[in-house]
């Protein structure tokens, strides 16, 4: 095996990080909401509890140049926080644990507005996003009007697409230029058509950690629930998995989280 071979090996089996992701801090669990939605109170326990576990944030250019070889092993425990749909919600908990690096994915041209897609709820403003980027708050695209990428035409996916990342640049020059697909839609053409709208990698919600190995296009995300406690929390840090059967049905008999 050459040299280059060994490293590549070395790093394909070796460094690994999983990636969380959150969507609303109400803690309102709406019928329906009960999965996306959890209080600021059990976030900020999350957090503290990864940090006396041992787990280190991870920022966006430490994964994207673990990804190019320019950073090959990363910390043991490390795990990214992400953010979907600007919520409004999500503005204080967000400021509040900047520390974090946490990254954001905002649908440019509905902030300000109402959320079609989680029953009206409100969106936060571009003030506010610019705000949260100066805070430390890494901003990213979650397209424009948070569309199901598959179901659209080339040309309006790339309106979704090279618009989003052209309005970000516009309000925010130093915005990360990572996708977040809404609904974890994707496929190769959608993969394709975000590469060719200029930007250098995407999240889905495929659960499941990333190594070097993994494509920059379908980084894979483990949810965080409204009903997941602090164990909860360590454990889909720790594997990049969702809760194993056992764990869920414990939950239903006991109210365990």
């Amino acid at each position: 095996m050459s040299g280059a071979d060994a490293e590549a090996s070395h790093r394909s089996s070796g460094s690994s990080y999983a990636v969380l992701v959150y969507h609303r801090f109400a803690g309102e669990l709406k019928p329906g909401q009960e999965r996306i939605d959890i209080s600021p109170r059990r976030f900020a326990r999350q957090l503290w509890a990864l940090r006396l576990c041992g787990f280190r944030p991870l920022d966006a250019a430490t994964i994207l140049a673990f990804h190019a070889g320019e950073v090959t092993k990363l910390p043991r425990r490390g795990v990214a926080i992400t953010v979907d749909d600007a919520i409004a919600d999500c503005v204080e908990p967000l400021r509040r644990h900047a520390r974090w690096r946490p990254q954001l994915f905002v649908p440019t041209a509905e902030l300000g507005a109402s959320a079609h897609w989680i029953d009206g709820e409100p969106v936060a403003s571009w003030n506010q996003v610019v705000e949260l980027a100066r805070g430390g708050i890494e901003i990213g695209s979650h397209t424009r009007h948070h569309r199901r990428l598959t179901k659209l035409g080339e040309k309006e996916r790339a309106d979704e697409l090279s618009g989003s990342l052209a309005e970000l640049r516009e309000r925010l020059p130093d915005s990360l230029a990572i996708l977040a697909y809404p609904n974890g839609d994707h496929d190769a053409a959608v993969c394709r058509a975000a590469r060719e709208a200029g930007y250098v990698a995407a999240f889905t919600t495929e659960k499941g950690r990333n190594d070097a190995g993994t494509d920059l296009f379908r980084l894979r995300r483990v949810s965080v629930h409204g009903a997941d406690g602090a164990l909860a929390v360590l454990w889909k840090a720790a594997t990049g998995k969702g809760l194993p059967g056992w764990w869920l049905r414990l939950r239903r008999l006991t109210g365990a989280r």
